[in-house]
């Protein structure tokens, strides 16, 4: 299936235009990814193994993300991605929208929320995931720690904020 997504400038407004995911972008394009930092009320949180047959990162340690098809903004991404990848319906209400982070032709909005579930009312997406587990926050700190893909910025911003919840 294609997906489609809009394209943005460096200040984060939509151009007008929309690419097909994976083409190439010019200089000051951007796409936009949904991050979601999800935990449960024991203070868990939820990290997902990504699925083996994905083309970047397969069978990586990771949180919720994914792409924010065209037409959507990245609230309705991250509610999407979270339904898709692990079957859960979370509260828009709920959802607190931390930081965009920038990478090179990507930005990255992320998402905290904080609900009660078990991983057995978890349903995975196995083209997307293949395991699923929750992590103390020692074990989530360690996790984004090791996260080579993302920022500084991305990693500090996201421990910062988690050191006070």
């Amino acid at each position: 299936m294609e997906e489609w997504m809009d394209v943005y400038d460096v200040s984060g407004k939509k151009t007008g235009k929309t690419v097909l995911r994976g083409s190439s972008l010019q200089e000051g394009e951007y796409v936009l990814c949904t991050h979601v930092i999800l935990r449960n009320s024991d203070g868990r949180f939820l990290i997902q193994q990504r699925s083996a047959i994905k083309a970047t990162r397969p069978g990586v340690w990771d949180i919720t993300a994914g792409a924010v098809d065209a037409g959507e903004n990245s609230l309705d991404g991250a509610l999407r991605e979270a339904q898709e990848e692990i079957g859960l319906q979370l509260s828009r209400e709920k959802m607190q929208f931390l930081f965009r982070d920038q990478r090179k032709h990507t930005f990255h909005d992320v998402y905290y929320i904080c609900m009660p579930f078990t991983l057995e009312q978890c349903k995975m997406q196995e083209s997307e995931v293949q395991a699923l587990r929750l992590a103390d926050k020692e074990a989530f700190f360690a996790l984004l720690q090791s996260m080579t893909y993302r920022s500084d910025n991305y990693k500090n911003r996201l421990i910062s904020f988690l050191r006070e919840i």
